[in-house]
């Protein structure tokens, strides 16, 4: 019985060292961009001093409406280079894309960024809600680094997987903390100052 569990045993670390090594690169990545992610923001929100006219409901509005459309926008840029690739038959195996093509790759993204999107627009909504008239840049901080970071997930897709996860994380990581931010907020009615 013993020798049967050593080989599985064996098997199961190296399986585990392989994995580590194969993880350990994105995880420093990811690492990198929660630290950017932490100065990024700090260095926006000391050289912005920005604020609304006026912070009613509509306001809020107009400023989660305009947010969102700027976030939106990697996704609506690689639906129109989809619409323009889809017109090249090289890039389609019959009716199917081809796998890992430029169309395939940027389908993926659009999929990912509107799942993201979601995500994100349900945070500032919440934040607009919540959020001081004396902290309501933090929406427009966290709207640039959502867009910038899709961009950069955009191109990592095509180039470097490192990018990739870079961008993945500095569209990810804001948008927890911002949950968190709101999870405080609405369930202990804690106010965060950001």
């Amino acid at each position: 019985m013993d020798s049967d569990t050593k080989p599985n045993a064996r098997t199961v670390e190296r399986k585990l060292r392989r994995l580590s090594r194969r993880t350990s690169p994105f995880l420093k990545v990811l690492a990198v961009c929660a630290v950017s992610c932490l100065a990024i923001y700090i260095c926006a929100d000391l050289a912005i001093d920005w604020r609304p006219q006026g912070w009613w409901p509509d306001d809020r509005l107009t400023l989660v409406i305009q947010c969102a459309i700027v976030a939106i926008l990697p996704a609506v840029a690689a639906v129109v280079v989809v619409a323009a690739q889809r017109l090249r038959p090289d890039r389609q195996v019959g009716r199917k894309i081809a796998v890992y093509s430029p169309v395939d790759i940027n389908s993926r993204f659009i999929r990912n960024t509107v799942e993201q999107f979601v995500v994100f627009l349900v945070g500032i909504s919440g934040m607009a809600a919540f959020v001081t008239h004396s902290d309501a840049a933090t929406i427009p901080i966290l709207t640039v680094m959502f867009m910038v970071g899709r961009v950069l997930f955009w191109v990592g897709y095509h180039t470097n997987p490192y990018v990739r996860s870079f961008g993945f994380g500095l569209t990810f990581y804001p948008t927890v903390i911002v949950f968190a931010w709101l999870f405080l907020r609405t369930v202990f009615g804690i106010y965060v100052p950001i």
